[in-house]
């Protein structure tokens, strides 16, 4: 069930494209997804990513973020009499690229470590259309039990850290969209399907140098199918997945027009502890910069630590977010492929300065233009 409060009307069927310009399919509403095979990939749309965020903890009160993105990106749509094709298998392919994003944060050692890998289809990297199994070069993230929908990823970051988790649902998956499709902007192409694991309970190892560090905790896991994700008229966004100590998640997103102000398809939504969805639009919340932080190496100008005004629909009172970063210098400086960004693990306090949850925190468009790599 969705509660919808404040949230933009969508477009009707008939006005949204089958087809971009071109060729790629594009997200049709009330389309029901077939499961497991919607975890998999889907080259018949251009732009695919599977993103992980979650809050590690080890012995000794250590602490651990991490983020884990492979994208997918078709450079040329197939048959579109073929509704289902096949993963490109060549050695070297030219259909698709894959870049993958990775980065752990360690709090008591104050370093961020991040790497990130561009390879064309084929030996080097690859998506199965068949059941979620995403990899580049030895960084793999795959569903080892369709049934329970339990995964296991796996990557490193050079010879400073190696990762390896098993992640298992604690909430069913969402879908995100009132129709069924999460709008991007009002482009009627500018769609996706948005499959979320909410809360995933994690455990597993970091290997540091010598030391094997066993660590348990919480992720959150999106999972975006799309073909223009971004609307041309937008610069960026502010985005955040938060996991409440209550048992309940938040996931709230600022798309930012180039004079910095809110689109109408900016979005909160609450899930709530059975899995029920409250959509709340841009006119049901507020998104303040607290603090801002500025990156030595790209002169970009970072909100860090927003403040989060909205709703509560459990109680109809006022409640706030206010996200502070575990370490202000979690900039993603990209080079291989895509627009340079700030990921990184906060905690969340109320507004009595209480703990009340973790966060993962996205500010992408600060450093350069993300709608360019998004279309």
């Amino acid at each position: 069930m969705a509660l919808v409060i404040g949230a933009v009307s969508p477009l009707s069927a008939e006005e949204i494209p089958r087809f971009t310009d071109e060729g790629f399919r594009v997200p049709q509403p009330g389309t029901v997804l077939e499961f497991p095979r919607a975890h998999a990939s889907h080259p018949a749309y251009k732009i695919e990513w599977w993103y992980l965020t979650g809050h590690l903890f080890a012995a000794e009160d250590r602490r651990f973020g991490f983020q884990a993105t492979f994208f997918r990106v078709g450079a040329r749509p197939p048959d579109p009499a073929d509704t289902d094709p096949p993963a490109p298998d060549e050695a070297f392919g030219d259909s698709e690229t894959h870049l993958t994003h990775m980065s752990l944060l360690d709090v008591r050692g104050d370093r961020f470590l991040h790497r990130e890998r561009l390879n064309r289809d084929g030996h080097r990297a690859s998506a199965s259309t068949k059941i979620l199994d995403v990899r580049n070069g030895d960084w793999r993230l795959r569903m080892v039990d369709p049934g329970r929908e339990q995964m296991h990823l796996r990557f490193s970051l050079g010879s400073d850290a190696r990762i390896d988790l098993a992640l298992e649902p604690v909430k069913p998956r969402v879908i995100f969209g009132e129709d069924g499709t999460s709008r991007k902007g009002s482009a009627p192409t500018a769609r996706s399907y948005y499959i979320t694991f909410p809360r995933l309970a994690v455990t597993g190892t970091i290997d540091l140098g010598s030391e094997t560090v066993p660590v348990r905790g919480e992720a959150w896991m999106d999972h975006e199918i799309a073909s223009e994700q971004l609307s041309e008229d937008l610069a960026g966004w502010d985005w955040t997945a938060i996991h409440l100590h209550d048992g309940r998640e938040v996931k709230a997103y600022i798309l930012r027009r180039p004079d910095g102000t809110p689109d109408e398809f900016s979005s909160l939504i609450w899930i709530s502890r059975d899995n029920e969805l409250t959509y709340i639009g841009p006119g049901g919340f507020r998104w303040e910069a607290d603090r801002t932080w500025r990156s030595p190496r790209t002169g970009a100008v970072y909100p860090i630590e927003p403040r989060i005004t909205t709703t509560d629909p459990e109680t109809g009172e006022p409640v706030v977010f206010q996200l502070r970063a575990l370490r202000d210098d979690q900039e993603m400086n990209t080079r291989l492929g895509g627009p340079t960004y700030w990921e990184g693990a906060c905690v969340v306090f109320d507004a009595y300065g209480r703990e009340i949850g973790n966060a993962y925190l996205e500010l992408v468009g600060y450093a350069d233009d993300a709608s360019a790599s998004l279309r």
